[in-house]
């Protein structure tokens, strides 16, 4: 099975560098389970300051990555033997790279390929024969579902009421990988 990621609330803890850098800029104080979704100007943002935050996050050297991303990726990484993918709605994905070969890997960061550009992602599973995709961002899962890639959703304050259909849900990297690793097919036991 060919598996994507997506980066910004799926690996890298992107919002939280975004709304701290709005609440410096506008003396607020929101935080991530105020949000009902990705788009901030529902609550407020106006779209300089939004731009701004973004462009400040797309800058910053290191994400935190959420808890067990970076040890689940490289088990993933070893049992496939091949790159990871990870196709981000970031404007500017060589940022994700950047920030991604950043992380903490074990010992050596692993093989990556980082695509994205938009928030509609179909063109790159064309093009990298995705079957599935470890979204946050409920916007398009519903036309992924229907040219059949299979979706599952890393739930997130931003997305835990949204009414969509996918095929898995995950409450974090654990649940992520063991769905994984049940869903490998079968390896051939050798004789000795």
């Amino acid at each position: 099975m060919r598996i994507a990621f997506d980066v910004d609330g799926v690996v890298l803890n992107s919002i939280d560098i975004i709304l701290n850098r709005i609440n410096e800029r506008t003396g607020t104080s929101l935080e991530t389970e105020h949000l009902v979704s990705w788009d901030l100007e529902p609550i407020g943002v106006d779209f300089e300051t939004l731009r701004d935050a973004v462009g400040y996050m797309y800058a910053v050297p290191l994400i935190e990555p959420y808890d067990g991303a970076v040890e689940v990726l490289s088990r993933i990484h070893q049992a496939i033997g091949e790159p990871l993918l990870f196709i981000t709605g970031r404007s500017d994905p060589d940022s994700a790279r950047r920030q991604l070969e950043a992380l903490p890997w074990n010992s050596s960061t692993p093989d990556m390929i980082v695509k994205g550009g938009t928030r509609y992602k179909i063109p790159y599973f064309e093009e990298h024969g995705v079957e599935f995709i470890v979204e946050d961002d409920p916007e398009h899962l519903a036309e992924y579902e229907e040219a059949g890639i299979g979706v599952g959703l890393m739930v997130r304050p931003w997305n835990r009421s949204a009414n969509i259909s996918v095929n898995q849900r995950f409450d974090g990297w654990t649940d992520l990988e063991k769905w994984f690793f049940d869903s490998l097919p079968a390896r051939p036991q050798s004789m000795s």
